[in-house]
């Protein structure tokens, strides 16, 4: 009986400190594995032109992420952002090109920006920023892994918490090993 019940505290050790190497391993690998960069213009000029904001048609995973990011504005006392077709349009072609370009910079090999993208669509702002993350194994780039990331780095968390944001656009492309995320913001 002392051997099984001393067999039996040998194997639940075992099993705890295998459960606790494999949580460590799990966080540790997310964090090394994922990179993010943030920026953000303020032109001080009033918008031009109109656009008429559609509500965007997100996947789930993109939906996932503009509702985590929207939690933590509203638990910040901000308005939550209203998801914007166009933005939405942009953030997918950005990560396209990230992406189809194996390259991950908020200006593209010809010295373009999200900016001048957005003005190239015919999109107005005053304020706009672009956060942008990757990860490798696209497994481990989960929405919370990736809100975390942004909100660790105070120019990410900045963008997220901007009180001159009303709208927001996701797009989230994966091939391979490797995903690409990107919000845009604007007013």
């Amino acid at each position: 009986m002392k051997k099984n019940l001393k067999n039996l505290t040998v194997l639940l050790s075992v099993i705890t400190i295998a459960v606790l190497l494999i949580f460590t391993l799990a966080f540790t690998t997310t964090t090394k594995n994922i990179n993010v960069l943030g920026k953000t213009i303020n032109t001080n000029k009033a918008p031009v032109g109109t656009v008429i904001s559609k509500e965007a048609a997100l996947t789930d995973y993109e939906n996932a992420i503009a509702a985590l990011i929207n939690n933590v504005r509203e638990q910040n006392g901000l308005n939550a952002l209203a998801a914007d077709e166009s933005l939405t349009e942009v953030a997918r072609q950005r990560s396209q090109d990230l992406i189809n370009r194996n390259y991950f910079s908020h200006y593209t090999p010809e010295g373009t920006n999200v900016f001048d993208l957005m003005r190239s669509m015919g999109i107005s702002f005053r304020y706009a920023g672009e956060n942008l993350a990757q990860s490798s194994p696209a497994s481990i780039g989960t929405p919370e892994a990736f809100l975390n990331a942004w909100l660790n780095s105070p120019t990410h968390r900045d963008n997220i918490l901007r009180s001159q944001y009303t709208k927001i656009g996701v797009g989230m492309v994966e091939i391979d090993s490797r995903r690409v995320v990107t919000t845009v913001f604007s007013n």
